[in-house]
């Protein structure tokens, strides 16, 4: 059978999750499918500017040029307040005039002295994440004389943007796993998230070390029959539907989702991707539709103390928080500033702990904690 265009993308925007390599075709391809010449992938730190670049059509001496100086006045990623702005960060497609009057980047030194000499004239950047103080997206870019990028240009990289942030997402949490002597069999194992690869009904054909033991808590995840689920009905309609949808016998309908998986315990939920792959690229499947499930454990890195006085006041993560800070000894606004958040919200988060603990002060809320969790419990 032969794929539309629109799998064609698909395929590809799925594979760049598991080989890196391909994201430079993914560009190529997208920058062709809306008009547009080059691209450029980055990664880089909102307040220091330091990061990585991969490019689609483009000279690579423009990396070191950017990195050593244009990064400091590049208009259309400048912010006077990093984390104010990461705090308000959504993961959107803008064009540069989104940003800023054309006429005020035509005006800038990025745009004379680095935009220019590439003939980089109009942008559309795709953000793809955050992590940290670090922004990742995709700029696709247009020559001067070429009219901005259209609705329908528009319209295209919004349906593929999900694909784009589920992809990218998934990549990265593989590559936290992946040396550079090891290969994405070893690194899949090997990973802190659970890797399910099955087929058509959620039939397990592989799981590595995570996923057993996600599927041996038996809170969150199940194996029936063989086939991934969930024990509460809801969630497991909700996560055959997402495999039933990435395994579609019809390639045009295959689709990547995602969901998140509630526990039956106390606690937050389970982060679930689902992925299509193309069945020739793992032969364990039997030429069947196959889909990569890749789940994430948001209580990873919590601290047990964080964790029980969740599960004892009925907290919030945020209001657990504080309450820990303020049992280490900090004032709240010495939390305020270690938490990277105002002295009002630590304020208002320490209310709700006091109503929730039914303490009024910060000591009796320390001689409660002690009470309650243990002084040394760590």
């Amino acid at each position: 059978m032969m794929h539309t265009p629109e799998q064609k993308m698909l395929d590809l925007v799925y594979d760049a999750a598991l080989e890196p390599e391909l994201w430079v075709p993914v560009m190529e391809r997208l920058a062709d499918r809306i008009g547009g010449v080059s691209g450029v992938m980055t990664q880089f730190d909102l307040q220091t500017g330091t990061g990585a670049m991969v490019l689609s059509r483009l000279d690579p001496a423009i990396i070191p040029r950017y990195f050593d100086h244009f990064y400091k006045c590049n208009v259309l990623s400048n912010v006077d307040d990093a984390h104010a702005y990461l705090r308000n960060w959504q993961p959107r497609i803008l064009t540069d005039e989104d940003w800023m009057p054309k006429e005020a980047l035509v005006a800038s030194e990025y745009y004379n002295d680095f935009m220019a000499p590439q003939n980089l004239h109009s942008t559309v950047m795709i953000r793809l994440g955050i992590e940290g103080l670090d922004i990742s997206a995709i700029s696709l870019t247009r020559p001067r004389g070429v009219e901005q990028f259209s609705k329908a240009d528009l319209d295209y990289a919004h349906w593929l943007h999900p694909h784009l942030i589920r992809a990218f997402d998934l990549g990265r949490k593989i590559a936290a796993s992946r040396s550079f002597t090891s290969d994405l069999a070893q690194a899949l194992e090997g990973s802190d998230h659970g890797i399910f690869l099955v087929q058509q009904g959620g039939k397990i054909r592989h799981l590595n070390r995570t996923g057993e033991a996600m599927i041996a808590r038996g809170d969150a995840l199940v194996s029936l029959a063989g086939a991934l689920t969930a024990p509460h009905p809801d969630v497991a309609r909700q996560l055959q539907a997402l495999i039933a949808q990435a395994t579609a016998p019809v390639d045009e309908h295959r689709r990547g989702g995602s969901m998140a998986a509630p526990s039956t315990l106390e606690g937050l939920p389970l982060s679930v991707t689902v992925a299509p792959l193309r069945t020739e690229r793992v032969s364990v499947f039997e030429n069947r539709p196959s889909a990569l499930v890749c789940v994430t454990d948001l209580e990873a890195g919590v601290s047990p103390l964080e964790a029980k006085l969740r599960t004892l006041f009925q907290l919030t993560s945020a209001e657990a928080r504080v309450a820990l800070a303020l049992f280490e000894g900090q004032t709240p606004r010495e939390a305020s500033a270690s938490l990277d958040v105002s002295f009002n919200t630590v304020r208002s988060q320490l209310a709700r702990v006091f109503e929730k603990t039914g303490v009024n002060r910060q000591a009796e809320l320390v001689r409660l904690m002690m009470r309650t969790v243990g002084a040394g419990f760590r």
